[in-house]
């Protein structure tokens, strides 16, 4: 039978799609499961959790209690747990202990409960299920025939019905079935309205509720246009994508007890857009229940809908409205805001523009949570498929969905429903940002090690601090931070030898930086008598090094004096030039051009004294080596003896000050040229002690 020859009100039979030839066939490969979907309940990805049910069974307005038996942390339960994803669980979950579903039950239903929690730090799932009944109310439905005030009346055969007899009372009339005649049909003729009442009894009276049993109202057929507005007309409430490849499908129905396949319902899925033909059946002899769908192209929208052929009525037909997925594609983050883009909803029904018999409303909105805390739903245009939630706290994890309401009307038919979209969450501690760069370290002349960077690195995200890493005996620890925009962090102990670093950052999402690779200072040392040696560590992160100049410091300044190429990791100290004390400092440059320069520590060492008294001079008179003088360093001297003799052993000078000098004359005379005898005794700053004898000349 051509399904859009179903499409017809069931009063006027008008055929709204006639003649219509179908374009596009779709096969769907697709896995289905009846019932609940209990993804969570049936992994092995999580530990075992633990906890009680007050009751397996219960009736309103009694409410069901739980008790945790994991003794573990973070305990929330999901009372009306549908399949989610550990995300959504987060997000749905509820620390209360206690449940009224007084306000989601009008016939028996099972619900899961879904506990979630930690034990010893690893996510735990513990699940059960949950009878609830409003009262000894059976699970039925019936159908109100269209001309001749009929009325076809189910009880089917399910777990929920487990009385041990039934009494359908309608108006004054009393029919009664046994558990064993389930399923159960009766057609019954009765003026419309009508007043129905479907009773399971136990043959114990106190296994039941005590609750009094509802009376329902069954309108006549044309008193009512039928679709949402008739109970039991076959409707999609609900389609929600678990995944972007898995879609919930809830329906509900009339049930029959027909064997007749005509008479079953069966559920037809198709490319949003397209008209549904009977290749695009998925299941058939479908009941009321929640589906699980595989659908082959989760960048598409995919659209739902029911028929049957006739009812036990006769031959007519019934359908529902179709309702289509929401595919939400991507969730990206665009500093400080999140951009969501989806599959726009069509508002076509069956693709056919909006008409008199058929028209379709859509309204959206995102569903959004903060750190598992839902957010205000953000109204947004039919129109769009794309929209941006602005501003956002970058540090916390985010999760969206959209959701559409569709309302409208099929061939007259009212329908009503509600799309909602794959979840996608945000969470940006699992984001890694880009190594630092250009990070070199050099020592200040304090002597204290600064690591410096790049404070702009190719990352879009503010910069919050950069952090130093410090190598302790063989792993690299935090040691030190600095707000940003610093383009450097310093360590603020003075160096007493050659140390390691790495640099990361962490931005203003809380975002880490990789660790950048080590860069390790040189340190300068002195080696006894005259050399300077160092390490060859490479102080730069992205270079080589291409030679290192050693820097004397000025004597009485902190200028430099003079400069010496090295191209070794030592250096031959020239004292030339200084007379107490040299600072030196090594320069390293890259091998490659970059202004990028590290210097070593500043060492000091101290100008060896070698004090000489020359052994001869002339006290001429014609400026030329008229004085006899101390040669060497004499401001490192303590104290200082100096005593000259004759040829006859006699004492003639005796000198306590290593600048004094000798003009040659002893009692305002000239002292006989020839040869005289001294000795030398000095004391040094350093504690060293000088001792020389010898002879010295006096020449014309």
């Amino acid at each position: 039978m051509d399904y859009h020859k179903s499409l017809i009100h069931l009063n006027f039979k008008i055929l709204i799609l006639q003649n219509l030839k179908l374009i596009f066939t779709y096969i769907f490969a697709m896995a289905v499961l009846a019932g609940h979907s209990q993804d969570l309940c049936l992994s092995s990805s999580y530990v075992t959790g633990d906890f009680d049910l007050s009751s397996s069974s219960i009736c309103l307005p009694q409410t069901l209690s739980v008790i945790d038996k994991t003794g573990g942390s973070n305990v929330k339960y999901v009372f009306n747990y549908q399949g989610e994803s550990i995300d959504e669980v987060y997000s749905l979950a509820s620390s209360q202990t206690s449940f009224d579903y007084t306000n989601l039950v009008k016939m028996p239903e099972t619900f899961t409960v879904l506990q979630i929690g930690k034990i010893n730090g690893k996510v735990s799932v513990a699940c059960k299920n949950v009878v609830v009944r409003p009262s000894n109310v059976a699970v039925y439905s019936y159908t109100p025939c269209e001309l001749n005030g009929t009325v076809a009346i189910n009880i089917p055969q399910t777990s929920l019905n487990d009385f041990d007899s039934y009494q359908i009372t309608l108006n004054s009339q009393v029919i009664t079935a046994t558990r064993s005649q389930l399923p159960f049909q009766t057609i019954q003729n009765s003026i419309l309205p009508a007043q129905i009442k479907v009773e399971g009894k136990y043959n114990v009276a106190s296994k039941g509720c005590s609750n009094p049993v509802p009376t329902a109202t069954i309108t006549p057929f044309f008193s009512v246009l039928g679709g949402v507005d008739r109970p039991f007309n076959p409707n999609i409430s609900e389609l929600k994508l678990i995944t972007p490849s898995k879609v919930s499908v809830k329906f509900s129905g009339a049930y029959t007890g027909s064997s007749l396949s005509t008479e079953q319902y069966k559920l037809y899925g198709y490319p949003s857009g397209t008209l549904p033909n009977p290749s695009n059946i998925l299941v058939s002899n479908i009941i009321s229940g929640r589906y699980t769908l595989t659908i082959p192209d989760s960048t598409k929208s995919y659209c739902y809908s029911v028929q049957r052929e006739k009812t036990a009525c006769g031959n007519i037909a019934e359908f529902s409205s179709e309702i289509c997925t929401l595919p939400l594609k991507t969730v990206s983050f665009v500093p400080y805001s999140h951009k969501l883009d989806w599959v726009k909803y069509q508002n076509l029904l069956f693709g056919i523009p909006n008409n008199f018999i058929s028209n379709i409303s859509v309204s959206q909105q995102i569903l959004s949570a903060a750190n598992d805390i839902s957010v205000n739903p953000i109204a947004i245009s039919a129109n769009l498929a794309t929209h941006t939630v602005n501003p956002i706290d970058c540090k916390k994890r985010y999760c969206y969905r959209l959701q559409a309401k569709t309302s409208g009307q099929i061939s007259f038919l009212k329908f009503q429903g509600q799309s909602t979209s794959n979840l996608i969450c945000l969470d940006r501690s699992g984001f890694v940002a880009p190594v630092p760069e250009e990070v070199y370290v050099s020592t200040n002349q304090d002597n204290q090690n600064a690591v410096s960077f790049d404070k702009t690195p190719s990352w879009p995200i503010d910069i919050e601090k950069w952090m130093l890493y410090k190598l302790v005996a063989t792993e690299y620890k935090k040691y030190d931070s600095t707000s940003h925009p610093s383009d450097f962090v310093l360590d603020k102990k003075v160096v007493d030898n050659q140390e390691s670093y790495k640099i990361a950052y962490v931005d203003r999402c809380g975002t880490s930086s990789v660790l950048s690779d080590s860069v390790s200072s040189v340190f300068l040392r002195f080696d006894e008598p005259d050399r300077l040696i160092w390490n060859k560590d490479l102080p730069f992160e992205n270079f080589g090094i291409d030679r290192y100049e050693v820097e004397y410091f000025d004597e009485n300044s902190t200028s430099i004096r003079k400069t010496k190429p090295e191209s070794k990791t030592e250096h031959s100290i020239s004292f030339d030039g200084y007379e107490n004390e040299i600072k030196f400092r090594l320069k390293i440059l890259p091998d490659v051009g970059s202004n990028v320069i590290s210097y070593s520590n500043i060492t000091s060492v101290n100008v060896p004294s070698n004090l000489i008294l020359p052994n001869v001079f002339t006290p001429n008179g014609d400026l030329v080596n008229d004085l006899l003088a101390i040669k060497g360093n004499t401001n490192s001297v303590k104290t200082f003896s100096l005593e000259i003799f004759n040829r006859l052993g006699e004492k003639i000078l005796n000198f306590t000050n290593p600048k004094d000098t000798w003009d040659g004359t002893l009692k305002g005379k000239t002292a006989p040229f020839g040869v005289y005898f001294y000795k030398m005794l000095v004391s040094l700053n350093n504690g060293e002690v000088l001792k020389k004898e010898g002879t010295l000349e006096i020449l014309k």
